[in-house]
């Protein structure tokens, strides 16, 4: 009976054993489908410096802030590392929390997404908006390049060009989308990514009025699509805003704005060669 017992346990743990390996392959696809969606690195302590000290430890490497499935709330995954240390072995482990600004110091809570051993001469670089990890695993070396297009620093200042985004590319974003991301009622950001002005969609995040002063509050951060100025009562500051795309110009869409220069009703929106625009019911010009 012992026998059986021991034989049982045996067989588990093997299964057990089996299951929490993870291949390259599979450690490579794990980390990239998570990590491209990452918006800010916090708690970075050696970038491209191969992590030597302190033997035996459990250290933090660094932190990423991911926005989970529709954009609607952020989790951190947190990198910890132990170096190789006489009998005892290097880990390797990525641990998710959430309603947390920073990681903490060690990986005692959290879900642990990633744990991995043997991983030496550990290495993480992030450079020119791509991390890469390089180390060695089973005698043999192993780089991980992980792009990061949705991390930007700052913005780009060129003599004749409009001001960019200074990130993998200009405009790109990658987002990780759910069902949810279209469903208004659930989402605390403003606008649908269909919403238009010329069907009456699209929501008013800050409204000015005659007298230029703004009515209620500006709400524009909010958008979740951006957000575009109409040309209402010729504010030197700018009109009022609504989310979404910009259709400016186009036939039932509001005129764009000529500058911000003071100058007659008339000439102070444009739209596409065969329309004009038309002051509506609220005062704003209206490519018709």
């Amino acid at each position: 009976m012992k026998l059986i017992i021991l034989l049982s346990l045996f067989l588990i743990s093997s299964c057990i054993g089996e299951k929490n390996k993870m291949s390259m392959a599979e450690l490579d696809l794990k980390l990239s489908e998570e990590w491209i969606y990452t918006e800010e690195l916090i708690n970075f302590k050696a970038n491209g410096i191969e992590l030597t000290r302190p033997p035996g430890v459990e250290q933090l490497v660094m932190g990423l802030i991911i926005p989970q499935k529709g954009g609607l709330s952020r989790i951190i995954q947190c990198v910890y590392y132990i170096v190789p240390y006489k009998e005892k072995v290097s880990i390797l482990k990525v641990q998710e929390y959430k309603d947390l600004e920073s990681c903490p110091d060690t990986s005692e809570k959290g879900v642990t997404l990633i744990s991995i051993e043997d991983i030496n001469h550990f290495k993480i670089t992030f450079k020119n908006f791509k991390l890469t990890l390089d180390f060695q695993y089973q005698n043999a070396l192993k780089k991980i390049e992980i792009p990061m297009p949705n991390i930007e620093e700052g913005l780009v200042h060129e003599k004749y060009h409009s001001i960019k985004e200074k990130r993998l590319m200009s405009g790109l974003k990658f987002l990780k989308l759910s069902d949810e991301s279209f469903d208004f009622a659930s989402n605390r950001y403003l606008g649908k990514l269909s919403d238009r002005f010329s069907l009456g969609s699209a929501i008013r995040c800050h409204q000015v009025n005659k007298d230029c002063e703004t009515v209620g509050e500006n709400r524009c951060e909010d958008c979740k699509y951006g957000w575009f100025e109409v040309v209402d009562f010729q504010c030197s500051q700018g009109g009022s805003k609504f989310c979404g795309q910009n259709h400016c110009g186009e036939k039932n869409e509001p005129a764009c704005p000529r500058g911000v220069k003071v100058v007659d009703v008339e000439d102070a929106g444009i739209c596409q060669s065969d329309l004009e625009p038309i002051l509506n019911l609220e005062k704003i010009l209206v490519c018709q």
